[in-house]
């Protein structure tokens, strides 16, 4: 035995492998937790028994592979922990790897901004750059105001961070807000009833915005905001948008259901990124349900996709020439199959050949598209509560009735 040891040890350091190393590797490393409390102190020890008072606070002694478990409550006494010439920083994200989530599903903690004044921009959570794997699980955000500021946001991404069942209601701001490198993914996330509160502001305030180097979306849905639902204007990534729902755009802004593209006055990136958009669905916002936005060159693949009354369009590929010419022309690049539309105008803006787009409701030999084939045409139906894990909810809106030729288009 003695002997096969020796063998064994030498056979380690010729592959360069050290015994301390080898020691070093069996151990287990433990992440600790932490605890934040509305009735807490940031004078405590951060344990359960003795929590927390912010998120400030806990971010200070956790590091990566921490959790910071948030109790159930109401949190609305808050410090700025940053600012620069633009924005207040309420809670400033700095440190990478750690996990900032509910104790409870059943006692969702409610971060309330309403007393946080917006003499600058407000961004209530701030993922700073150069910030990665930062996870938020199961928290409202409500509150966030704007003042005479062009925009606010509850999360503004400029690292890396993760959302999932997050919701960002009753705001005057963007709900999440990926921008400059910022990457990362929405799941079972919710955004609806944020509204700016001037015309400048109106205008900007976004459900979702993915302006970034690529964010993954699904599962998440955006009502009742004052500019559009989803919106990647701008952005230096693809992103992907997956089973995510948008309806009720109708508080002034631009109203789109989905903008999925286009750089405004900004350079267009060179090639511009092609976006997925797949399994969702687009209702009665007042104007475009899916859009490509002037983006010079294809702004997606469209597939399986429901649009319903949306009332510039359902399905608008309006395209520009190329990132050097902005003259705008109908689309000649867009990928469109199996999508559903009903009620307004299915495509407009489009020179699309067949082979980009067929299989689709208003383009396939036998298919006539009446409010019998579908078992509701109930919008209000989308902003049902999500199921106890977080999934959609079930709705039978825009879902094809039994033995109906639309069977296999759109998103169910």
């Amino acid at each position: 035995m003695k002997h096969f040891s020796k063998k064994l040890f030498l056979f380690f350091m010729l592959l360069g492998i050290s015994l301390t190393s080898i020691l070093i590797s069996s151990k287990t490393v433990h992440a600790a937790n932490y605890y934040i409390a509305p009735y807490g102190n940031d004078d405590n020890l951060g344990t359960f028994a003795s929590p927390f008072e912010s998120i400030t606070q806990a971010q200070t002694v956790a590091s990566y592979g921490d959790t910071v478990y948030i109790l159930g409550g109401s949190y609305n006494n808050f410090k700025i922990a940053a600012s620069d010439s633009n924005y207040n920083y309420v809670n400033n994200i700095t440190k990478s790897g750690i996990t900032y989530r509910a104790y409870s599903s059943t006692n969702v903690p409610i971060f309330d901004f309403s007393k946080v004044p917006a003499t600058k921009r407000v961004a209530a959570f701030h993922i700073a750059p150069g910030v990665s794997k930062v996870t938020f699980l199961s928290i409202q955000v409500t509150g966030v105001q704007v003042g005479n500021q062009k925009q606010s946001e509850c999360f503004r991404v400029e690292g890396n961070a993760t959302f999932n069942q997050v919701a960002c209601h009753d705001n005057a701001a963007n709900g999440f807000y990926f921008v400059n490198h910022g990457t990362g993914s929405c799941i079972k996330c919710d955004s609806y009833n944020n509204i700016g509160t001037t015309s400048y502001s109106i205008g900007n305030t976004d459900g979702f915005g993915a302006h970034g180097d690529g964010v993954t979306f699904q599962y998440c849905r955006a009502w009742n905001d004052s500019d559009d639902g989803f919106d990647c204007l701008t952005s230096r990534g693809s992103n992907t948008f997956d089973h995510c729902w948008a309806f009720n755009m109708r508080a002034g802004g631009d109203s789109n259901g989905f903008k999925i593209g286009g750089y405004a006055s900004g350079t267009p990136f060179n090639p511009a990124p092609v976006h997925t958009v797949k399994y969702c669905i687009s209702a009665d916002n007042n104007a475009h349900g899916f859009y490509a936005n002037h983006q010079p060159g294809q702004a997606a693949t469209w597939t399986y996709n429901t649009a319903y009354n949306n009332r510039l369009g359902n399905f608008d590929m309006l395209e520009r020439v190329s990132p050097d010419d902005p003259t705008d022309i109908p689309g000649t690049r867009e990928i469109l199959h199996y999508n559903l539309a009903y009620s307004g105008i299915s495509l407009k803006d489009s020179n699309l050949p067949y082979a980009n787009a067929n299989n689709n409701s208003w383009n396939t030999d036998g298919i006539t598209v009446s409010a019998s084939d579908f078992q509701s045409l109930d919008v209000n139906e989308l902003s049902k509560s999500r199921t106890a894990n977080g999934n959609l909810p079930d709705i039978t809106f825009m879902r094809p009735v039994s033995g109906s030729d639309i069977s296999g288009l759109g998103c169910f």
